[in-house]
């Protein structure tokens, strides 16, 4: 048992490791779009919630976000889902297996379902970072195509029709379904409700209020959505300046991380002797939990001067 413990700290430390090394997202992004939306002199837009409620277009139950997240994922993963799961789940197993009969040594269920979370979550993590830049490299594009439409005299919804007609991807395929849904005659609000669960990024989400701000009190929807684009420049330019200058510290975090796991990897083939002294005598423990604090302690201290650089 406190082998099993000892090893439960070690992942869940690793795991603690590799999280505080990412950088931190800003919690209040959707309200610096809105801040950064003050500049836009349109009277057509009033922040009120007859006309612009936000949490209308994102609040859903815990069993519909759920739903949301396994189609989402279903879509992210692409053709043959099911296939591509079964490989990955096959792989951690091998992997777990591997793992655990030359470095754990413990029971087998525990080790799995340590695998298999961690596993899932890293998944998981890496294919919602993927639509992200995918979305943040197609949506302005789709922006520009909007405006154009807009100025030259078409209508919102044809314009949103002629958008997912020309652009390919994800961000053209949910225009070209908005644009569907808009002319069977189905609710504006629904229809936008639907694409923000499709798309939960607060650029999408200021997009849609500036739609129905303007489906509801008209205004120059082609200057608004300029503007819009400039604000996501910027705001991408501004992303880009903070992870150059935290590049060094995210670095040194990842290498601090990965210094105790590679360690014990080599000790158990260069030293044997050494590794079932640190990993499984009692007196030798001590210096695994040393090495595990102090690393949680040192990310921690890189992690809190990110912080003070992306503030």
């Amino acid at each position: 048992m406190t082998s099993l413990m000892a090893w439960l700290s070690l992942v869940f430390g690793g795991v603690l490791l590799l999280i505080l090394s990412r950088p931190a997202k800003h919690k209040k992004k959707t309200s610096r779009y809105l801040q950064d939306s003050k500049s836009v002199n349109v009277d057509s837009i009033e922040y009120s919630a007859s006309v612009v409620n936000l949490n209308v277009l994102s609040d859903e139950t815990l069993w519909q976000k759920t739903e949301r997240v396994a189609r989402n994922l279903k879509r992210q993963i692409g053709s043959g889902a099911p296939v591509k799961i079964i490989l990955y789940m096959a792989v951690l197993v091998v992997l777990s297996v591997y793992i655990n009969d030359n470095f754990l040594q413990l029971s087998l269920l525990p080790v799995l379902l340590i695998f298999f979370t961690a596993g899932f979550w890293f998944a998981v993590q890496w294919l919602q970072k993927r639509e992200k830049a995918q979305f943040d490299q197609a949506f302005p594009d789709a922006l520009n195509m909007l405006a154009s439409s807009v100025s030259s005299g078409e209508s919102l919804m044809h314009a949103i029709i002629f958008v997912g007609q020309s652009l390919d991807g994800e961000v053209g395929r949910e225009f070209r379904i908005m644009g569907e849904r808009l002319q069977v005659g189905e609710s504006p609000d629904l229809v936008f409700r639907k694409a923000c669960k499709r798309f939960p990024y607060p650029a999408f989400h200021f997009f849609v209020i500036t739609l129905r701000a303007n489906m509801q009190r008209g205004g120059q929807l082609r200057e608004i959505i300029t503007r819009l684009n400039r604000l996501m420049f910027e705001a991408r330019a501004i992303e880009k300046k903070k992870y150059a200058l935290t590049a060094e510290a995210r670095t040194s975090a990842k290498i601090v991380g990965a210094i105790p796991f590679f360690f014990l990897f080599m000790l158990r083939y260069l030293s044997p002797e050494n590794y079932q002294f640190v990993m499984f005598n009692p007196d030798g423990r001590y210096i695994l939990y040393y090495v595990l604090i102090s690393e949680v302690i040192g990310i921690g201290i890189v992690w809190k001067l990110m912080r003070g650089v992306e503030s």
